[in-house]
């Protein structure tokens, strides 16, 4: 196998938009067809922002390969992506989750950055699309001493992790719960890695997350343009002044 053009893969877990297997828990509140229809504008501006093609003609681009790690396998997810606006220019990959588990899900996400020739996969959600490029940029330049990157967000899960090399940071892990970002922490010192903590920030999984949502994204909706129309548009959201609180943009690594 030939080395990639790039040390450095970005990986971004993704699902279909579909009404009832998305963003159910949001559904449960504001109707599974308004929650896929956000969902969608969410890959719109995720794709709109860290596909090759996005940076300007002045800008160099980022100094990293861009996959979509999609589920349920099976899928075209670059038929998905064309049909948000955003097909996916060539060379961005496209690799299905396959495990039984979310955590088995990531180890094996990471595991096929590693096999490919990367020296350092990092693997986002897709889950707050305000995140800036900023920060996978840094989560990059912190695995060139690191081992493990991680991102928080709010309720102790994490909208980030990396790795250099191939590392079984799952094993024990708790997903889904209040404690997974600090177990996973923990798990990684106890093997002698050494982590790098990202700045945290917030993801979109209930209805009181559009709050901050909202705040993130006012007044214009500059950072995410097609979810900043998509929540007007199916009326989510509070106004400004009553968003939740834990909502500022996220600060960039220094």
């Amino acid at each position: 196998m030939s080395a990639p053009a790039a040390s450095n893969l970005l990986l971004i877990a993704a699902r279909a938009p579909v009404p009832g297997e998305t963003k159910t828990r949001l559904g449960a509140s504001v109707g599974m067809e308004r929650a896929a229809t956000l969902y969608r504008a969410f890959l719109t501006d995720l794709a709109a922002r860290f596909h090759p093609a996005s940076s300007g003609p002045d800008e160099d681009g980022p100094d990293y390969d861009v996959g979509w790690a999609y589920t349920p396998a099976g899928l075209d997810f670059g038929a998905i992506l064309a049909d948000c606006g955003q097909p996916a220019p060539s060379g961005v990959r496209f690799v299905p989750q396959v495990g039984e588990g979310w955590g088995a899900r990531q180890a094996n996400l990471l595991r096929w950055g590693h096999d490919q020739g990367y020296e350092r996969t990092v693997l986002i959600a897709s889950d707050s699309p305000h995140l800036p490029r900023e920060v996978p940029a840094a989560a990059f330049a912190a695995l060139a001493g690191r081992d493990v990157a991680i991102g928080r967000v709010l309720d102790g899960g994490y909208y980030l992790i990396g790795l250099r090399g191939c590392h079984d940071v799952f094993t024990g892990v708790p997903m889904s719960t209040a404690d997974a970002a600090g177990a996973l922490i923990a798990r990684a010192v106890a093997l002698g890695l050494r982590v790098a903590e990202l700045p945290p920030t917030f993801d979109v999984d209930e209805e009181a997350d559009l709050g901050r949502l909202w705040a993130a994204l006012a007044p214009d909706g500059t950072a995410a343009p097609a979810t900043w129309a998509a929540l007007h548009r199916l009326g989510l959201g509070p106004p400004p002044d009553r968003a939740a609180p834990g909502a500022r943009p996220i600060a960039t690594a220094g």
